[in-house]
């Protein structure tokens, strides 16, 4: 088993005119919402934080801290950048893995901004970093280890991919940038609901740079440090068989065409999108209102059982992760957005009563499947005596429910509102849009800065 040659091959060969046009599109839809959920963040408390620390250890002014009239290194930028691309939760995800964009495009994008890449360079770097996580990520037969975060262990060599690739890294060079990677990809699910949560895509981002440039200098590992005995398999997820296709098929057949990417219609954990979706369709299709509501029962399967564990929110991060909490937002306002995640809005006496006729339970015959569905039953009893059922395998933003561009460009103008000026917004989104033809990255990331 040569895994990481494999990768390393790829990422020496990975190349824009290599891959379809349904995939170039699909890249830069994920740039484009990935920036806007980084924006959106740029205003979390686990941001500032990260962002106040990168100013006290600046020194090269390399790349943009988006959503601040700030300049760092790159590898600072990739940091601070990558804990705002998770902080409010609103980046997109995949079937399997997590959300492998939000470690890949801030450290993709700063990379690019010290380097002078050009927009095609920067979709190129993302694919290939898109492809690495995915494609490690389902090569996993069985589920991802409980209690390591996805995001962060596979998000960390796709950051590390596509700055490689940016670097032009020969092929030995990768394959020491990936066993690198291996000793630094971590994060602990029990850390969810807690600014750590996007601290570890922070890390990533900047671990993946790291990674990539020390491996260019000269720096050696061992080079079979994902296959070999007390190597990343062996103890990440000990005894969990291999699929090693996905790792054969890396640039013959593209995850990101076959599977898509998984936007996010609502800031909040992904395993919760699918009951919100089902409860406001429900509730608009039998026009329910709050106050006629008996009770309301969420099955959901094992893993979004335990890992939306929040059972009344504390903070605004744990309303993020609180089942409860997001069946009763979506009743009273049809909808979950930016604004439901207030310290008022998670006080609110009307959403607080509603909360409490909420019961989320584990249903075993709900196992997610290996195709990415996130099913989920949502049962609403009325105090007359009426019951609606609605069962949802995906979630709206998904390939099979998707959203519209429109709608992602929508996502985009309120993440950025407030954050940069509108002249920004709107030269940003046309950048975005067009960006396999503009000749150098840093004529868009000089839109990113805060106003």
């Amino acid at each position: 088993m040569d895994v990481t040659a494999k990768i390393a091959q790829f990422i020496n060969e990975s190349a824009y005119d290599q891959m379809p046009r349904r995939v170039i599109d699909t890249a830069k839809s994920g740039i484009l919402d990935c920036l806007a959920a980084a924006l959106a963040g740029s205003t979390e408390e686990s941001a500032r934080i990260c962002t106040e620390l990168t100013a006290e250890e600046a020194g090269r002014e390399e790349a943009t801290i988006y959503g601040r009239d700030l300049r760092s290194s790159a590898l600072g930028a990739a940091f601070a950048n990558g804990t705002a691309a998770h902080g409010g939760d609103f980046d997109h995800s995949f079937v399997v893995g997590g959300q492998p964009t939000a470690p890949v495009i801030p450290a993709t994008l700063a990379l690019a901004e010290a380097l002078g890449s050009s927009g095609k360079q920067v979709i190129e770097a993302y694919v290939t970093g898109f492809e690495v996580t995915a494609n490690l990520a389902l090569s996993m037969v069985a589920p991802a280890g409980d209690g390591w975060h996805a995001n962060s262990v596979f998000g960390s060599f796709g950051a590390m991919a596509a700055c490689a690739r940016l670097l032009g890294l020969s092929r030995e060079q990768s394959a020491m940038a990936i066993a690198i990677t291996a000793s630094m990809a971590s994060g602990l699910t029990a850390n969810f609901g807690t600014m750590t949560k996007p601290l570890h895509v922070g890390f990533a981002a900047r671990n993946g740079m790291l990674a990539a440039k020390l491996a260019k200098a000269g720096f050696t590992a061992n080079p079979e440090a994902l296959e070999t005995p007390k190597g990343f398999f062996d103890s990440f997820y000990p005894g969990r068989p291999l699929d090693e296709q996905q790792i054969d098929g890396l640039g013959q057949v593209f995850a990101m065409e076959k599977h898509g990417i998984r936007f996010k219609p609502y800031p909040c954990g992904g395993l919760t999108h699918t009951a919100i979706f089902a409860t406001i369709k429900l509730c608009e299709d039998n026009s329910i209102a709050a106050e006629a509501i008996d009770s309301i029962t969420v099955d959901v399967p094992r893993t979004t059982y335990t890992t939306i564990s929040f059972p009344t929110p504390e903070t605004t991060l744990q309303a993020k992760f609180c089942m409860p909490y997001l069946v009763a937002r979506s009743v009273i306002d049809r909808t979950v957005t930016l604004d439901s995640f207030s310290e008022a809005a998670i006080r609110d006496e009307k959403t607080l009563a509603l909360l409490k006729k909420v019961s989320m339970r584990a249903d075993p015959a709900l196992e997610s499947a290996r195709d990415g569905s996130r099913p989920a039953t949502v049962a609403i009893r009325l105090l007359d005596g009426q019951a609606h059922e609605l069962h949802a395998r995906f979630p709206k933003g998904s390939a099979e429910v998707p959203m519209k561009a429109e709608e992602l460009d929508a996502k985009f103008r309120a993440c950025a509102r407030g954050i940069i000026s509108n002249d920004a917004r709107e030269q940003a989104l046309g950048y975005l849009r067009g960006l396999e033809t503009l000749a150098d990255i840093r004529t868009l990331a000089g839109l990113m800065k805060g106003t």
